[in-house]
Protein backbone atom coordinates (compact mmCIF):
# COMPACT_ATOMS: atom_id res chain seq x y z
CA UNK A 1 0.00 0.00 0.00
CA UNK A 2 1.03 3.42 -0.76
CA UNK A 3 0.12 6.29 1.19
CA UNK A 4 0.19 10.05 -0.35
CA UNK A 5 -0.84 12.36 2.05
CA UNK A 6 -0.25 15.89 3.63
CA UNK A 7 1.18 17.16 6.61
CA UNK A 8 -1.06 19.83 8.39
CA UNK A 9 0.90 22.03 10.79
CA UNK A 10 4.51 22.54 10.47
CA UNK A 11 5.45 23.42 14.60
CA UNK A 12 8.07 21.59 16.76
CA UNK A 13 5.95 18.10 16.79
CA UNK A 14 5.86 18.34 12.87
CA UNK A 15 9.36 19.45 12.27
CA UNK A 16 10.85 17.35 15.10
CA UNK A 17 9.26 13.58 15.02
CA UNK A 18 7.13 13.68 11.82
CA UNK A 19 9.15 14.89 9.37
CA UNK A 20 12.01 12.65 9.02
CA UNK A 21 9.79 9.22 9.58
CA UNK A 22 7.65 10.02 7.10
CA UNK A 23 10.19 10.90 4.50
CA UNK A 24 12.01 7.53 5.55
CA UNK A 25 8.73 5.23 5.59
CA UNK A 26 8.10 3.08 2.59
CA UNK A 27 4.87 3.41 1.42
CA UNK A 28 4.29 7.16 2.31
CA UNK A 29 4.79 9.94 0.30
CA UNK A 30 4.31 14.03 1.90
CA UNK A 31 2.85 16.05 -1.31
CA UNK A 32 1.95 18.93 0.83
CA UNK A 33 1.88 21.43 4.02
CA UNK A 34 -0.87 23.09 5.55
CA UNK A 35 0.60 25.73 8.02
CA UNK A 36 -0.95 29.27 8.50
CA UNK A 37 2.11 31.18 9.59
CA UNK A 38 4.08 32.48 6.46
CA UNK A 39 7.72 31.87 8.45
CA UNK A 40 6.60 28.05 8.98
CA UNK A 41 5.48 27.65 5.92
CA UNK A 42 8.84 29.00 4.56
CA UNK A 43 10.57 26.31 7.43
CA UNK A 44 8.48 23.95 5.44
CA UNK A 45 9.39 24.91 1.88
CA UNK A 46 13.20 24.56 3.13
CA UNK A 47 12.64 21.00 4.41
CA UNK A 48 10.15 19.53 1.97
CA UNK A 49 11.30 21.34 -1.20
CA UNK A 50 8.91 19.49 -3.19
CA UNK A 51 5.83 20.01 -1.14
CA UNK A 52 3.32 22.22 -2.00
CA UNK A 53 2.34 24.79 0.75
CA UNK A 54 -1.60 25.95 1.64
CA UNK A 55 -2.35 28.65 4.47
CA UNK A 56 -5.27 26.61 5.24
CA UNK A 57 -6.85 23.04 5.31
CA UNK A 58 -9.55 24.86 2.77
CA UNK A 59 -7.04 25.89 0.30
CA UNK A 60 -5.64 22.44 0.35
CA UNK A 61 -9.04 20.62 0.03
CA UNK A 62 -10.00 22.83 -2.78
CA UNK A 63 -6.95 22.00 -4.99
CA UNK A 64 -4.78 18.65 -3.95
CA UNK A 65 -6.61 15.51 -5.60
CA UNK A 66 -5.61 11.84 -4.66
CA UNK A 67 -4.37 12.05 -1.24
CA UNK A 68 -4.80 9.83 1.07
CA UNK A 69 -4.26 11.09 4.25
CA UNK A 70 -3.49 13.98 6.34
CA UNK A 71 -1.20 14.06 9.52
CA UNK A 72 -2.47 16.64 12.26
CA UNK A 73 0.27 17.96 14.00
CA UNK A 74 -1.03 21.28 15.05
CA UNK A 75 -1.68 22.25 18.49
CA UNK A 76 -4.45 20.40 20.66
CA UNK A 77 -7.52 22.80 19.98
CA UNK A 78 -7.10 22.65 15.94
CA UNK A 79 -7.19 18.77 16.27
CA UNK A 80 -10.55 17.74 16.09
CA UNK A 81 -11.84 20.99 13.96
CA UNK A 82 -9.10 20.16 11.50
CA UNK A 83 -9.65 16.03 11.85
CA UNK A 84 -13.18 16.66 11.22
CA UNK A 85 -12.91 18.68 8.23
CA UNK A 86 -10.49 16.07 6.53
CA UNK A 87 -12.44 12.91 7.30
CA UNK A 88 -15.84 14.52 5.70
CA UNK A 89 -13.41 15.16 2.51
CA UNK A 90 -12.56 11.22 2.21
CA UNK A 91 -8.98 11.63 4.11
CA UNK A 92 -8.04 9.14 6.42
CA UNK A 93 -6.46 11.20 9.43
CA UNK A 94 -3.78 10.10 11.38
CA UNK A 95 -3.69 12.78 14.39
CA UNK A 96 -1.57 13.95 17.22
CA UNK A 97 -2.50 13.26 20.93
CA UNK A 98 -5.32 15.03 22.37
CA UNK A 99 -7.34 13.32 19.46
CA UNK A 100 -10.53 16.10 21.05
CA UNK A 101 -10.46 18.50 23.66
CA UNK A 102 -13.53 17.06 25.22
CA UNK A 103 -15.80 13.91 25.10
CA UNK A 104 -18.70 15.79 22.67
CA UNK A 105 -15.61 16.13 20.34
CA UNK A 106 -14.43 13.12 20.18
CA UNK A 107 -17.90 11.52 19.50
CA UNK A 108 -18.33 14.22 16.84
CA UNK A 109 -15.29 12.80 15.27
CA UNK A 110 -15.86 9.35 15.76
CA UNK A 111 -19.43 9.42 13.84
CA UNK A 112 -17.47 11.31 11.12
CA UNK A 113 -15.15 8.31 10.57
CA UNK A 114 -17.84 5.91 10.69
CA UNK A 115 -20.03 7.37 8.06
CA UNK A 116 -17.00 8.02 5.76
CA UNK A 117 -15.74 5.01 5.95
CA UNK A 118 -12.06 6.73 6.52
CA UNK A 119 -10.03 5.55 9.61
CA UNK A 120 -8.85 8.17 12.53
CA UNK A 121 -6.08 7.03 14.54
CA UNK A 122 -4.22 9.29 17.22
CA UNK A 123 -0.56 9.05 17.72
CA UNK A 124 -0.55 7.38 20.96
CA UNK A 125 3.85 6.56 20.89
CA UNK A 126 4.96 6.12 24.05
CA UNK A 127 3.85 2.74 23.05
CA UNK A 128 6.68 2.63 20.75
CA UNK A 129 9.57 3.67 23.76
CA UNK A 130 11.76 0.67 23.95
CA UNK A 131 11.48 0.57 27.64
CA UNK A 132 7.84 0.30 27.69
CA UNK A 133 7.76 -2.27 24.68
CA UNK A 134 9.61 -4.58 27.33
CA UNK A 135 7.23 -3.69 29.99
CA UNK A 136 4.40 -4.52 27.74
CA UNK A 137 6.46 -8.26 27.17
CA UNK A 138 7.11 -9.15 30.49
CA UNK A 139 3.83 -7.98 31.94
CA UNK A 140 2.38 -10.24 29.07
CA UNK A 141 4.30 -13.09 29.59
CA UNK A 142 3.09 -13.05 33.46
CA UNK A 143 6.46 -12.32 34.45
CA UNK A 144 4.65 -10.76 37.85
CA UNK A 145 1.72 -12.85 37.54
CA UNK A 146 -2.11 -10.74 38.06
CA UNK A 147 -1.26 -6.80 38.23
CA UNK A 148 -2.58 -5.40 41.80
CA UNK A 149 -1.47 -1.77 41.85
CA UNK A 150 0.17 0.34 39.95
CA UNK A 151 2.65 3.82 40.50
CA UNK A 152 2.96 6.29 37.52
CA UNK A 153 5.13 9.11 37.59
CA UNK A 154 5.78 11.67 35.38
CA UNK A 155 8.28 14.52 36.79
CA UNK A 156 9.03 17.79 34.32
CA UNK A 157 10.87 21.31 35.61
CA UNK A 158 8.29 23.28 32.80
CA UNK A 159 6.03 22.36 29.96
CA UNK A 160 7.66 21.41 26.85
CA UNK A 161 9.00 24.06 24.14
CA UNK A 162 6.96 24.47 21.30
CA UNK A 163 6.83 27.45 18.49
CA UNK A 164 3.30 28.43 18.91
CA UNK A 165 3.63 31.15 21.32
CA UNK A 166 3.49 28.88 24.40
CA UNK A 167 0.15 27.43 23.92
CA UNK A 168 0.86 24.29 26.24
CA UNK A 169 0.78 27.08 29.22
CA UNK A 170 -2.83 28.05 27.77
CA UNK A 171 -5.90 26.07 28.69
CA UNK A 172 -7.68 27.21 26.18
CA UNK A 173 -5.70 26.18 23.25
CA UNK A 174 -3.83 23.25 25.07
CA UNK A 175 -7.92 21.63 26.34
CA UNK A 176 -6.30 21.99 29.95
CA UNK A 177 -3.10 21.24 31.98
CA UNK A 178 -0.96 19.05 32.70
CA UNK A 179 -3.64 16.17 32.74
CA UNK A 180 -4.71 16.65 29.41
CA UNK A 181 -0.67 16.91 28.28
CA UNK A 182 0.63 13.99 30.37
CA UNK A 183 -2.16 12.38 31.25
CA UNK A 184 -3.40 11.53 27.73
CA UNK A 185 -0.07 9.76 27.47
CA UNK A 186 -0.15 8.10 30.89
CA UNK A 187 -3.50 7.13 30.51
CA UNK A 188 -3.81 5.44 27.19
CA UNK A 189 -0.41 3.81 28.40
CA UNK A 190 -1.76 2.12 31.44
CA UNK A 191 -5.08 0.97 29.48
CA UNK A 192 -2.98 -0.68 27.17
CA UNK A 193 0.06 -2.52 29.17
CA UNK A 194 -2.59 -3.69 31.44
CA UNK A 195 -5.05 -5.11 28.87
CA UNK A 196 -7.52 -3.46 30.93
CA UNK A 197 -10.47 -0.66 30.25
CA UNK A 198 -10.45 2.02 32.56
CA UNK A 199 -13.62 2.37 35.07
CA UNK A 200 -13.32 5.72 37.19
CA UNK A 201 -10.58 8.13 38.27
CA UNK A 202 -10.62 11.15 40.22
CA UNK A 203 -7.71 13.86 41.04
CA UNK A 204 -5.88 16.19 43.31
CA UNK A 205 -5.45 19.38 40.76
CA UNK A 206 -2.58 22.03 41.71
CA UNK A 207 -4.26 24.60 41.24
CA UNK A 208 -7.56 24.22 39.78
CA UNK A 209 -8.50 22.86 36.48
CA UNK A 210 -7.84 24.11 33.50
CA UNK A 211 -4.65 25.53 34.46
CA UNK A 212 -3.09 22.87 36.75
CA UNK A 213 0.42 21.99 36.75
CA UNK A 214 0.73 19.60 38.68
CA UNK A 215 -1.68 16.04 39.63
CA UNK A 216 -2.14 13.29 41.13
CA UNK A 217 -5.10 10.58 39.96
CA UNK A 218 -6.54 7.87 41.30
CA UNK A 219 -8.09 5.26 38.79
CA UNK A 220 -9.09 2.11 38.46
CA UNK A 221 -8.14 -0.22 35.29
CA UNK A 222 -10.44 -3.44 35.98
CA UNK A 223 -10.13 -4.31 39.24
CA UNK A 224 -6.33 -2.32 39.19
CA UNK A 225 -5.79 0.69 40.75
CA UNK A 226 -3.17 3.30 39.87
CA UNK A 227 -1.77 6.29 41.11
CA UNK A 228 -0.67 8.58 38.43
CA UNK A 229 1.27 11.73 39.66
CA UNK A 230 2.31 14.40 37.10
CA UNK A 231 4.00 17.40 37.50
CA UNK A 232 5.31 20.36 35.79
CA UNK A 233 6.84 21.75 38.60
CA UNK A 234 9.22 19.24 39.59
CA UNK A 235 13.22 19.95 40.52
CA UNK A 236 14.23 17.49 37.32
CA UNK A 237 13.13 15.70 34.70
CA UNK A 238 12.24 12.01 35.60
CA UNK A 239 9.91 9.25 35.06
CA UNK A 240 9.25 6.43 37.46
CA UNK A 241 6.88 3.61 38.43
CA UNK A 242 5.94 0.23 39.81
CA UNK A 243 3.64 -2.33 38.80
CA UNK A 244 2.82 -4.58 41.59
CA UNK A 245 1.21 -8.33 41.27
CA UNK A 246 0.61 -11.97 42.73
CA UNK A 247 3.97 -13.26 41.84
CA UNK A 248 6.71 -10.23 42.13
CA UNK A 249 6.90 -6.61 40.59
CA UNK A 250 8.67 -4.32 37.82
CA UNK A 251 10.27 -1.17 38.76
CA UNK A 252 10.78 1.60 36.20
CA UNK A 253 13.50 4.22 36.84
CA UNK A 254 13.42 6.31 33.80
CA UNK A 255 16.03 4.22 31.61
CA UNK A 256 16.09 1.15 33.58
CA UNK A 257 13.31 -1.85 34.55
CA UNK A 258 13.77 -4.11 37.37
CA UNK A 259 11.93 -7.30 38.05
CA UNK A 260 11.59 -8.58 40.96
CA UNK A 261 9.74 -12.22 41.50
CA UNK A 262 8.91 -14.16 44.48
CA UNK A 263 11.44 -16.55 44.36
CA UNK A 264 13.77 -12.79 45.13
CA UNK A 265 15.79 -13.16 41.74
CA UNK A 266 15.91 -9.54 40.49
CA UNK A 267 16.57 -8.76 36.90
CA UNK A 268 17.31 -5.63 35.65
CA UNK A 269 16.84 -4.06 31.68
CA UNK A 270 19.06 -1.55 30.86
CA UNK A 271 17.93 0.97 27.87
CA UNK A 272 20.11 3.55 26.24
CA UNK A 273 17.76 6.60 26.43
CA UNK A 274 15.36 7.53 29.54
CA UNK A 275 11.72 8.19 28.99
CA UNK A 276 12.37 11.63 30.21
CA UNK A 277 15.18 12.50 27.18
CA UNK A 278 13.89 14.89 24.79
CA UNK A 279 9.80 15.37 23.73
CA UNK A 280 10.28 14.68 20.06
CA UNK A 281 11.35 11.07 19.59
CA UNK A 282 11.27 10.42 15.57
CA UNK A 283 12.18 7.27 16.47
CA UNK A 284 9.20 6.34 18.48
CA UNK A 285 6.75 8.25 15.65
CA UNK A 286 8.69 5.76 12.92
CA UNK A 287 7.04 2.74 14.61
CA UNK A 288 3.67 4.49 14.56
CA UNK A 289 3.46 4.79 10.54
CA UNK A 290 2.97 1.34 9.54
CA UNK A 291 0.38 0.43 12.54
CA UNK A 292 -1.39 3.59 10.68
CA UNK A 293 -1.31 2.01 7.64
CA UNK A 294 -2.65 -1.24 8.74
CA UNK A 295 -5.52 0.68 10.34
CA UNK A 296 -6.40 2.25 7.06
CA UNK A 297 -6.42 -1.53 5.05
CA UNK A 298 -8.10 -2.98 8.33
CA UNK A 299 -10.82 -0.53 9.84
CA UNK A 300 -11.34 -2.82 12.76
CA UNK A 301 -7.81 -2.04 14.13
CA UNK A 302 -8.86 1.66 13.52
CA UNK A 303 -11.75 1.19 15.37
CA UNK A 304 -9.72 -0.44 18.23
CA UNK A 305 -7.42 2.25 17.73
CA UNK A 306 -10.10 5.21 18.53
CA UNK A 307 -11.71 3.41 21.55
CA UNK A 308 -8.27 3.21 22.77
CA UNK A 309 -8.13 7.19 22.16
CA UNK A 310 -11.78 7.48 23.83
CA UNK A 311 -10.62 5.67 27.42
CA UNK A 312 -7.95 7.93 27.50
CA UNK A 313 -10.66 11.30 27.16
CA UNK A 314 -12.83 9.50 29.26
CA UNK A 315 -10.49 9.57 32.36
CA UNK A 316 -9.01 13.36 31.50
CA UNK A 317 -13.06 14.03 31.58
CA UNK A 318 -12.89 12.86 35.30
CA UNK A 319 -10.13 13.84 36.25
CA UNK A 320 -11.83 17.50 35.52
CA UNK A 321 -15.10 16.76 36.52
CA UNK A 322 -14.37 15.23 39.85
CA UNK A 323 -11.78 16.78 41.60
CA UNK A 324 -10.31 15.90 44.93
Amino acid sequence: MSLKGALVGFGKVAEAAHLGPLRAAKGFSIAAVVEADADRRHAAAKALPGAKLYPSIEALLSKEKGLDFADIATPPWLHAPLAKTCLEAGLNVLCEKPLAMTETELDSLALAAKTSGKTLFCVHNWKKAPLIAKLKELLDEGAIGEPRFVQWEVLRTKPAADVGGGWRSDPARAGGGIVMDHGWHAFYLLRWLLGKKPTSASAKLIPAAPKEVEATVLADFGGVPAVVHLSWRAPERSHAGVFRGSKGSIEISDAALVLKTQDKMETRYVFAEPLSHGSAHPDWFAQILPDFAAAVADKSLGAEALEEARDAMKLVTLCYSKKR
